[in-house]
């Protein structure tokens, strides 16, 4: 099955570099390497360690959304703030509607040979709509920058590709939004997207991720990101449930003072299935990372964390923590999570560690005890579990709409779904 669909997937790409024609030759060719890297690596199986607990050729479109130009004409209710909005239609960036504020522009492609997986080189192959910006030195932005991928109806049944590429340069400081959604919850498609970061010297990038796509639809996403010397990157992924998600977020410490926090909450519900695989690298000393991820799953949902950090040999005096908690809220709901440290250096600082629990009974009690009806103690409880990982969202405008969402998801959530 994997072998069809990826020969199929490259004879349809073959439409797409006919019509990539404003992409400069070497660019060009570029996509044409890249799907040949996608052919050498194909779909990967149970088979592959990485991917043991996915199956995601299983759902996978066959077929690209082929168009080159966004045809929506009106500001998606999602932005947070018109000063500051980059607008991507069916993975095509609308650039009569998006708004870059001063201090940001659009920057030359870059054109690139060396792929973090299969899925970013299918990504650079056939991405008609490819982006890159620049966050220009000494900027400093105070409102949030949304970032809205929106899929509609020409949208069904089509992969989906934008890709996008930001570089902050020295003394930066933004804030944005990436948030994946959909104007019919009823459509089917897959989302292959790549967001990729290059963090200069004293640069400061929060970047949170929002998954709220259709509930039969497929998100494969990565979130790559470059930090050099003294440099800040905040990352948060929110994943509220869809048929099947795959997160890859690759982080890279390159020089002395990078600083990362990557954290992350999956709350699943129903059937769905989540696939986080986080891999933060020390390449140089005096860095540190902290990564907190938690997931709540109730239904016959399934959720995976793979958690790596990697301290390499010249990375000394760095350190690196790593939590994985999850709570179960169903008999058929299951979590499988692998922590992962890698140490070749010998004067670091890391721990790491998972836990897998449920509900507490004596809390649940004490609740219904003050006459709170017991569906709405149980969903308090799971916001209570959730808090402290929305709370690290740095920007308040931004960490208020991440506290809504999550409260509808778990409005979403029957009672039923939620019994032990």
């Amino acid at each position: 099955m994997d072998q069809i669909l990826k020969t199929e997937l490259l004879k349809n790409s073959e439409a797409i570099l006919k019509k990539a024609v404003d992409l400069s030759p070497s660019y060009q060719t570029a996509m044409k390497n890249a799907l040949s890297a996608f052919d050498r690596l194909g779909i990967p199986g149970k088979n592959n360690e990485d991917w043991k607990y996915t199956n995601i050729a299983k759902n996978l479109s066959p077929r690209f959304y082929e168009q080159k130009e966004s045809i929506i004409h009106e500001v998606p209710k999602l932005v947070l703030d018109k000063k500051g909005m980059i607008i991507f239609n069916n993975g095509i960036f609308n650039k009569f509607l998006s708004v870059l504020p001063d201090g940001i522009e659009l920057d030359a492609l870059v054109v690139e040979d060396k792929f973090f997986d299969t899925f970013d080189s299918l990504n650079f192959g056939v991405a008609l709509s490819p982006l890159a910006l620049k966050i220009k030195t000494n900027t400093v932005i105070n409102f949030p920058i949304t970032i809205v991928h929106l899929v509609d109806d020409v949208g069904v049944n089509k992969m989906i590709s934008p890709r996008l590429t930001i570089t902050a340069e020295e003394n930066t400081k933004v804030s944005f939004l990436e948030i994946f959604s959909t104007s019919n919850e009823k459509l089917q498609y897959t989302t292959n997207a790549v967001t990729r970061f290059k963090l200069l010297g004293n640069a400061q990038v929060e970047h949170v991720k929002m998954q709220s796509e259709a509930p039969s639809a497929v998100h494969i996403g990565l979130t790559d990101a470059k930090l050099y010397r003294d440099s800040n990157f905040k990352s948060m992924t929110l994943d509220y449930g869809l048929l099947t998600a795959r997160h890859n977020i690759n982080v890279g410490l390159m020089e002395a003072g990078a600083e990362a926090a990557v954290h992350g909450l999956f709350a699943l519900k129903n059937s769905e299935h989540t696939d986080v695989f986080s891999t933060i690298t020390h390449f140089a000393p005096h860095t540190t990372s902290d990564q907190l991820f938690k997931g709540i799953l109730s239904g016959d949902s399934h959720g995976i964390f793979t958690g790596k950090i990697i301290i390499e040999k010249d990375a000394q005096k760095s350190s690196s923590s790593q939590l994985n908690k999850n709570l179960i809220l169903s008999k058929k709901a299951h979590i499988d999570t692998r922590p992962q440290l890698l140490v070749h250096a010998d004067d670091v600082k890391c721990s790491h560690g998972a836990t897998v629990g449920q509900l507490s009974k004596d809390e649940e009690f004490y609740l219904e005890s003050r006459g709170i009806p017991k569906d709405k103690a149980k969903r308090m409880l799971c916001h209570g579990f959730a808090a402290d990982v929305i709370l690290k969202i740095e920007n308040t405008i931004i960490k208020k709409l991440a506290e809504a969402m999550l409260i509808e998801h778990f409005e979403k959530t029957a009672l039923s779904e939620m019994n032990l």
